[in-house]
């Protein structure tokens, strides 16, 4: 999830947890002619959002189809897009779903806006991504070998439950999140001294307004906290029987690694063998570690799992 709690996260909130660019490169790149064009969907309420497809990997037709939900505030994927994939080897075709009143150029350094906060919760994320991928896979006239929910940080959260809402899901893959609570991981992090502010006072101020989409705590509304602090992932996530892979940095100061180490310890102990945990040495919450990125090498993972595999002779 994308918790907002390091310092460093205050001024600047997230703008795409994986993303190693700069802000100044991400601003740059919404102009530029590598930028995918915008696309709207129209959801069932009348409402909208923008998205991004493209399709990666070898020549043929594609059999996959991945979708991508982002993080924390109000930024455009077209800030990262395509090259936030380019590990992925697969041929796939990609989609990626802005929130609903995020504009296509859209850095997410400046102020969300109201419309944006009201909707900005995770009824409404769960509800849109479930309608965009729903309406995506049936309008393509052959049923893809592979879909794909990728849920950056915060985005693990509508991820996960969309999978548990539909069968047509074969994949899930998580970058930056685990099985804690944001209670949960805010505590640990306050524990080891990752976060320097008082974290228990913050949740009487926001508790005594829950609802509030002017006041804020460390870059987000109380209306956003309130709505997403003791959300419990992990009895979602149990419940899945699909490949599960995992990828968050060794020093994640914005989403503890104990939660990953504990959400493996959980499918151990019920003997669930569909969860792959991959955490990289010195790499922070964007999977960066003195400037080289892991991104690739995550994406790189998923192709492999998206590979059919082999059929052993006895069997054939």
């Amino acid at each position: 999830m994308s918790y907002v709690y390091a310092i460093g996260f205050i001024a600047l909130p997230l703008i795409f947890a994986l993303s190693g660019c700069t802000a100044i490169q991400r601003a740059a790149h919404l102009y530029s002619a590598e930028a995918p064009s915008p696309r709207t969907f129209q959801y069932r309420d009348g409402g909208s959002s923008i998205y991004y497809s493209f399709t990666v990997g070898g020549a043929g037709a594609a059999d996959t189809m991945v979708f991508f939900y982002g993080g924390t505030g109000c930024p455009s994927w077209k800030s990262v897009m395509p090259g936030y994939v380019d590990g992925l080897s697969a041929h796939a075709r990609v989609f990626a779903l802005n929130k609903r009143f995020v504009d296509d150029r859209s850095s997410g350094l400046f102020a969300c806006g109201p419309d944006f906060h009201l909707a900005n919760n995770r009824a409404q994320w769960t509800a849109d991504y479930f309608e965009f991928i729903t309406a995506q896979v049936g309008s393509v006239p052959l049923k893809p070998k592979n879909v794909v929910l990728v849920g950056v940080s915060e985005g693990a959260i509508p991820a996960a439950k969309v999978v548990s809402l539909t069968p047509v899901v074969t994949h899930l893959a998580i970058i930056g999140s685990g099985a804690y609570s944001m209670r949960q991981s805010l505590a640990t992090l306050e524990r080891r001294g990752a976060i320097l502010f008082d974290v228990a006072s913050g949740w009487e101020k926001i508790a005594s307004d829950p609802h509030s989409i002017d006041k804020n705590w460390y870059g987000n509304p109380y209306c956003w906290w309130s709505d997403i602090m003791d959300i419990d992932p992990l009895s979602t996530f149990l419940e899945l029987n699909i490949p599960i892979l995992v990828g968050i940095g060794e020093l994640d100061e914005s989403v503890p690694v104990e939660s990953v180490s504990f959400l493996e310890a959980k499918f151990g102990e019920k003997g669930k063998r569909n969860l792959t945990v991959k955490v990289y040495p010195g790499a922070d919450h964007r999977l960066s570690a003195d400037g080289v990125s892991y991104r690739n090498e995550f994406f790189a993972e998923l192709s492999r799992q998206l590979q059919p595999l082999e059929t052993p002779p006895a069997a054939r």
